[in-house]
């Protein structure tokens, strides 16, 4: 046992000492943007760093130096609570209209399996989200946030594809009456908000889902999918510095 006086006096020296370089173990602080960016930061909370750019997006940073893998996930703060008389599931068939291709990615799913990701997205009543992860490298980083800048302004959400989708989102609104606990969740937020969206299923009525116009869909894209109405967040392991300038 090292004697106490000793402890002390060290840990009161090493206080006072000026040091010659800093603690090898020390965690470096959020990186500030650089001057020219139109990127603000705005505050640091437990390792999350949020920014926000000029357009309103707002950007969360999470590093893990530890994970092997980064994730960009990107949320609309829109969902089923905002659709109208005879909209409903229309939040959550554009979901799926997203994973459809651009002009100059015709082929999401390709792309995204062919570099290893694990990728998805969900609608809730509040949010739409839509996330990837990939093998830790500033090369997919850069791919994963081109592929959610692109779609956000240039998805195509197109007639036919739209008639091909309706049978996926059907087998989901299937799958759903077979639960028990969804149908019993489904139940009590009819009783608890009957006059509110909240009440309604997310996946809405079959009726609704099955002669949703395109045109529909694609205004409440426009309306919805914009920068100052999404938070993007990265996670994993990634460089500050970089991850800020590619976003």
């Amino acid at each position: 046992m090292i004697p106490r006086r000793i402890t002390v006096m060290t840990a009161i020296l090493t206080t006072i000492a000026p040091s010659a370089q800093a603690a090898p173990n020390a965690v470096s602080p959020p990186p500030s943007p650089p001057a020219s960016a139109a990127l603000t930061k705005v505050t640091t909370v437990e390792g999350i760093t949020e920014y926000r750019l000029h357009n309103g997006l707002r950007v969360l940073l999470f590093p893990d130096a530890s994970k092997p893998t980064v994730l960009v996930n990107i949320t609309y703060l829109v969902g089923s609570r905002v659709e109208g008389y005879g909209e409903t599931g229309m939040a959550h068939l554009l979901e799926h209209m997203l994973f459809k291709g651009t002009p100059t990615r015709p082929d999401i799913w390709k792309l995204l399996q062919s570099r290893g990701a694990t990728f998805n997205g969900s609608t809730w009543w509040d949010r739409t989200n839509y996330f990837e992860e990939l093998p830790a490298s500033q090369e997919n980083l850069d791919f994963a946030l081109a592929l959610e800048a692109d779609r956000m302004i240039q998805s195509k959400i197109a007639a036919e594809d739209l008639a091909k989708e309706f049978s996926v989102v059907r087998n989901e609104f299937e799958m759903r009456e077979n639960d028990p606990a969804g149908v019993l969740e489904e139940k009590m937020m009819a009783v608890a908000f009957q006059w509110h969206n909240y009440g309604k299923s997310t996946m809405g009525s079959r009726s609704d889902i099955e002669r949703v116009p395109v045109e529909n869909l694609r205004a409440f894209y426009r309306k919805y999918y914009q920068p100052d109405n999404a938070i993007l967040i990265i996670a994993g392991q990634f460089d500050q510095n970089q991850a800020l300038k590619s976003v």
